[in-house]
């Protein structure tokens, strides 16, 4: 249960927020804890400012870019030698995700009443990744929890700027692909018709390709909402599909054997599989929980699959460039790095490098499939009208011949 609270300092300052706790006496024994002193403890009720709270919440989801953005701010104020709590209480007041500010209300709460950091971000798996709570417990251990946060900073910025970078080059393959279905359409339902009813009144013989053309036209009219309805049964069970283990294997495995595609899932996989372990080394994570939670972070389900082989192999001391030089995944170049990275003792830099180096492959990687992807939309497009058009213009061309 929830509880907001009214306390005085023994500095007299007075101060407010929330608990979770399951009874109001166990609020105020962490109040006490805290060396404050209850002033109101209220448990929080239905109402209209709660439902409001939840109608908001649950508008707005927690996204990447609100992580980012508390990290980078709590950084900057740990840097500034303000205590965590402290800084906890201020980005309270500086969030404007409702959903965000809820958590951290009651993260500020947990650490104020003697929860370490970590732990309390935790008890929000949905909000704060394995990888995000390993980093921080990693940084409260070592003393440097505001160089740990700067680095995550860092970390979920660079993720960020991929996935502003993968979506903006998206965007006008996406754009063709919409307007191709929609001029479509229109020249199926609207179009096609008007020349149906006058060839039907010319009584002229049609060419098969009119005929199949104004077949499909008459099928998608009478039948629109079978297809639509077919269209999304076969959209639910796809993703039904992917999302048991068997299908999300097989879907990975067929996105891996496409040119380009998979050659663009590869560098973006390994891209991401060095920066999250050379991310977690440098923080002081050891290798094998590292490994572990990197396999949760990487998408591909091959991929993952190696890499958990990889922690199997190092519990039995073998190198993890070697290992990754056995899974074809790997590109010799980051296999090579790795290695030299080895033999330095400095993996998690040079983990960094082979992050920087693949994300930029990545990058150009997307130009080279949307600028592939661009002409060839051009063309299925022009290739669509052109039949289109064909198909009735050459009836026009026999009944005039015949008429003359």
């Amino acid at each position: 249960m929830r509880y907001s609270y009214k306390a005085k300092k023994n500095s007299g300052e007075v101060v407010q927020g929330y608990i979770e706790a399951e009874n109001r006496r166990l609020v105020i024994g962490k109040l006490q804890k805290m060396q404050f002193f209850p002033i109101s403890v209220v448990e929080e009720a239905g109402g209209k400012g709660l439902q409001a709270e939840f109608s908001l919440n649950t508008l707005r989801r927690v996204g990447l870019k609100d992580i980012t953005t508390f990290s980078r701010q709590l950084s900057d104020l740990l840097k500034s030698g303000l205590p965590l709590a402290k800084s906890l209480e201020v980005l309270t007041k500086q969030t404007s995700n409702p959903k965000l500010l809820s958590i951290l209300r009651t993260v500020c709460s947990d650490v104020q009443g003697g929860s370490t950091f970590a732990d309390a971000l935790k008890r929000h798996p949905k909000v704060f990744s394995d990888l995000y709570c390993s980093m921080v417990h990693a940084g409260e251990i070592s003393g440097g929890l505001d160089a740990v946060m700067e680095r995550l900073s860092n970390f979920l910025e660079s993720e960020q700027e991929t996935r502003s970078k993968f979506f903006t080059a998206m965007t006008y393959p996406a754009f063709m692909v919409v307007v191709c279905i929609l001029v479509v359409i229109v020249l199926f339902t609207f179009v096609v018709p008007k020349f149906q009813t006058m060839f039907e009144e010319s009584g002229a013989i049609l060419p098969i390709s009119t005929q199949f053309l104004m077949g499909v036209s008459r099928f998608i009219q009478l039948w629109w909402w079978v297809i639509l309805g077919g269209f999304a049964a076969l959209i639910v069970l796809f993703r039904h599909y992917i999302h048991t283990e068997v299908g999300r294997i097989q879907w990975d495995e067929f996105k891996l054997q496409v040119p380009l595609i998979g050659d663009l899932v590869k560098k973006r996989e390994v891209s991401k599989f060095a920066r999250t372990l050379g991310t977690l080394l440098a923080n002081g994570v050891n290798i094998l929980r590292a490994l572990e939670i990197t396999e949760e972070v990487v998408s591909n389900k091959i991929i993952a699959k190696n890499i958990r082989e990889m922690a199997g192999n190092i519990k039995e001391g073998e190198r993890l460039s070697a290992r990754m030089a056995q899974s074809p995944h790997f590109p010799p170049l980051a296999v090579n790095m790795v290695a030299v990275g080895e033999e330095t003792g400095d993996l998690e830099h040079t983990l960094n490098r082979v992050a920087q180096s693949y994300e930029n492959e990545t990058e150009r990687a997307m130009k080279t499939v949307t600028t592939l992807l661009e002409p060839m939309m051009i063309v299925v497009m022009a290739m669509i009208v052109g039949f289109i058009v064909f198909a009735m213009i050459m009836p026009i061309f026999q009944i005039s011949q015949s008429i003359q």
